[in-house]
């Protein structure tokens, strides 16, 4: 099976690079709606424009419409995906399942790709992502190949993608709430604080970075994924620049492509000069899972190591000079960095001055193998860091910017002139004697154009044809491309080019103004349709009016609960069974990741309790939601973590059996107002311990008490909160929920 190489495309450029480099494909964001809002990033004209480019290379653009959307940014999103309907891209990356339904209901020329943020982690996911209208899902990055493998051999025509390099999120993608909550800059809204990147201080009173993931590289073992049935492996990095797109891309390509590493033109070596940091492999294998992924010491690039220090030395005029042995070839304003004494990011400088050691005759390189001296920069006085006093003999020299590297990867450059245009269009011309007539058709918008005249016969009519071609082929300017091309000149006349030109310019703005105006109808019409829903009363009736959420091992608070919701997993279900819960105001929850090996277990026990009379259950993602639709229960609550930001999402989720709704502790006051004011039965939160990281990875170490935060490791997962509860301000007279079950044991 092909498989296909996916690079990330912060800007035009960066896009470029990566197709020079080998990308079959490339993902890019919009300046809105993208989870990478601090990247370049593309407007619409130039997605029109990378379109055109990767078309006439037979390569694919695929756009990441991936944030969560609330009600008014719903409606600013309209107009982008109109656009976009006619731009064509292979394909729109969505997190937002309300964004999913309009596209799916409105413009179904888009494709969907499942972006990672919507945590598909199992083959149910997949699969209720494929019943959705998701051609392709972005799996999760915490899979091992066991899972995927299993996930695609059952995954049926849905498509799957998988990380195989690039930054790693500490978090479960889409379930971080670290910068939302602490920072007010949410990452499913494109505002990512980095907070896993954050200095913490440990037990000890030690600043560390307990939560700072390594990057992830496969390397050579990527291949192991299109084995298991990957249909594209992806590239992380739509900050990065064009360097780094187009060097990772190369060093994959040629790994796919089976190039003996002796030949390769780009080496691991040279690929961390660009950037590196310290690297795992996840959880693809058991013994890279058996690994911790964090690197709790040192931040940011390092580059590659080429030797340590021998010494230090100075001159007679007091310059300090650095003596190493280089195992790679260095020239002249190469970069060199060193790690910091007391961790945090590497400290480096450029080279300003090489020399062979016992030398003092500067030289621009040196070759691999050679000893070398390379002077130290001044700094100033008492830095250490800046002027290097720290380096010891012994201490690792790592090559962090080579010009040898760079020089591969020219930077491209393209002519929008050479490039066809995107919109197809069929053209019917008819000739006369004293008239030529062109009718152009774009899907169901047509227009037609004429010029009066005197034609007379032709010298070459078998000519024709291609000439009308040849003059609506020059429309890179308007976008147009002919592809059907009916000719009707029964006379055999001759039309001078000029006037072949001027029709296209008319016929080309013609269908333009209907084109564009058939657009904002569209748009207008989209806009007024909004969700179509017949509530009942007894829908209505879901949303109790106040209700606490707990785990099994907790008491439930004094109060007048309408509901009580209990968290489950397939390890405690059997607890709920033996407590007998009473029926009418009890809701069982399932939990927010179900890994693919306990699934099963989890689907005999719902299966067995819905045998018991619960009739109540709560889903916490679109595959607990399937399997209690497959179990028969018909009263079904979605938690905060389906992400119903939206009356779009709302009515998606209904569409597929939900019948009450918890709001994402995420929501603005306005959003959480409008929601409130939905006509749908949604609860809002008036009191949680809301998880700031969910993650299968324990931190790196213990955080101080003075920090305020706890961690605890539940069903599976490691939890990060804040030790005391948070309250919220939910819309007067909205119903409300109490969560605890996020709470850190006492």
């Amino acid at each position: 099976m092909d498989c296909e190489l996916l690079s990330p495309a912060g800007s035009f450029k960066t896009a470029l690079a990566a197709f020079e480099a080998g990308a079959d494909a490339v993902y890019c964001g919009l300046t809105d709606f993208s989870a990478r809002k601090f990247a370049s990033n593309f407007s619409l004209d130039e997605v029109r424009a990378l379109v055109r480019v990767a078309r006439a290379r037979g390569r694919k653009v695929y756009v990441a419409f991936n944030t969560i959307l609330g009600e008014d940014e719903l409606d600013a999103a309209i107009p982008a995906l109109a656009e976009l309907d006619e731009i064509g891209p292979d394909a729109l990356i969505v997190q937002d399942l309300g964004v999913a339904r309009l596209c799916r209901e409105h413009f179904p020329h888009l494709a969907l790709h499942a972006s990672t943020q919507l945590v598909a982690h199992n083959l149910e996911g997949v699969l209720a992502l494929g019943e959705t209208g998701f051609a392709r899902v972005v799996l999760a990055r915490e899979l091992s190949l066991d899972e995927i493998s299993y996930i695609a051999k059952r995954c049926g025509t849905v498509e799957l993608e998988c990380f195989i390099h690039g930054a790693l999120c500490y978090s479960v993608s889409g379930l971080c709430l670290f910068s939302a909550m602490e920072k007010g800059r949410s990452g499913n809204r494109g505002l990512c604080a980095y907070c896993c990147r954050l200095p913490h201080a440990d037990g000890k009173g030690h600043a560390l970075h307990p939560f700072s993931m390594k990057d992830l590289r496969l390397g050579e073992d990527a291949r192991k994924l299109v084995e298991a049935g990957v249909r594209s492996l992806k590239i992380e990095g739509r900050m990065k620049n064009e360097l780094y797109v187009a060097s990772v891309t190369r060093y994959y390509r040629e790994i796919l492509d089976g190039v003996p590493a002796p030949s390769r033109r780009i080496s691991l070596a040279d690929l961390e000069t660009v950037f590196s940091r310290r690297t795992t492999e996840l959880r693809l294998t058991p013994s890279s899972a058996a690994e911790s992924p964090i690197d709790a010491e040192s931040l940011g690039h390092r580059g590659t190591p080429v030797g340590v220090v021998k010494r230090i030395t100075r001159d007679r005029e007091g310059r300090r000079w650095l003596r190493f042995h280089t195992a790679r070839a260095l020239e002249k304003h190469d970069g060199l960095q060193f790690d910091a004494p007391d961790g945090g990011k590497p400290a480096g400088f450029g080279i300003a001055e090489l020399r062979t050691a016992f030398s003092r005759t500067p030289v621009f390189e040196v070759p691999s193998g050679s000893d070398v001296e390379v002077r130290l920069p001044d700094g100033k006085e008492g830095d250490p860091l800046g002027d290097f006093s720290f380096l010891r003999p012994g201490d690792t020299v790592y090559c962090s910017m080579s010009n040898a590297v760079k020089r591969q990867f020219p930077v491209p450059s393209v002519r929008m002139g050479d490039y066809p245009g995107l919109l197809d269009v069929s053209l019917a011309v008819s000739i006369s004697p004293d008239r030529v007539s062109v009718r152009g058709r774009w899907r169901d918008v047509s227009a037609e154009v004429a010029h009066a005249g005197t034609f007379g016969p032709a010298n070459h009519p078998e000519k024709t044809c291609d000439a009308v071609v040849a003059a609506f082929g020059k429309s890179a300017e308007k976008n147009y491309r002919p592809v059907k091309v009916d000719v009707l000149d029964p006379d055999r006349l001759f039309v001078p080019m000029g006037i072949l030109n001027e029709l296209r310019r008319d016929l080309y703005a013609a269908l333009d103004e209907k084109r564009l105006a058939a657009r904002e109808e569209k748009i207008d019409a989209v806009r007024r349709s909004g969700p179509d829903r017949d509530w009942t009363a007894s829908a209505a009736a879901g949303s109790a009016a106040r209700t606490v959420k707990v785990r099994l091992d907790q008491a439930v608070p004094a109060g007048e609960w309408s509901e009580t919701v209990c968290l489950l997993d397939a390890e405690t279900a059997k607890e709920a069974e033996a407590r007998n819960l009473p029926r009418e105001t009890t809701r069982l929850a399932l939990p927010v990741y179900v890994p693919e090996r306990q699934f099963a277990r989890l689907r005999v026990a719902v299966k067995h309790l819905v045998r018991l009379g619960y009739a109540k259950w709560e889903a916490s993602d679109l595959a607990t939601l399937r399997l209690l639709k497959a179990c028969g229960v018909t009263d079904i609550s979605a938690d905060w973590t389906l992400y119903a930001f939206n009356a779009q999402a709302l009515a998606e989720l209904e569409a597929q059996g939900v019948s009450a709704f918890v709001a994402s502790p995420e929501n603005t006051r306005e959003n959480a107002q409008f929601l409130a004011e939905s006509g749908y039965p949604v609860s809002f939160l008036l009191q949680q311990s809301t998880p700031l990281f969910i993650s299968l990875t324990p931190p790196a170490a213990p955080l101080a008490e003075d920090s305020g935060l706890a961690v605890c490791r539940r069903q599976g997962l490691w939890i990060t909160t804040r030790r005391a509860p948070r309250t919220f301000q939910p819309p007067s007279g909205a119903p409300v929920r109490v969560d605890l079950s996020w709470d850190v044991p006492l």
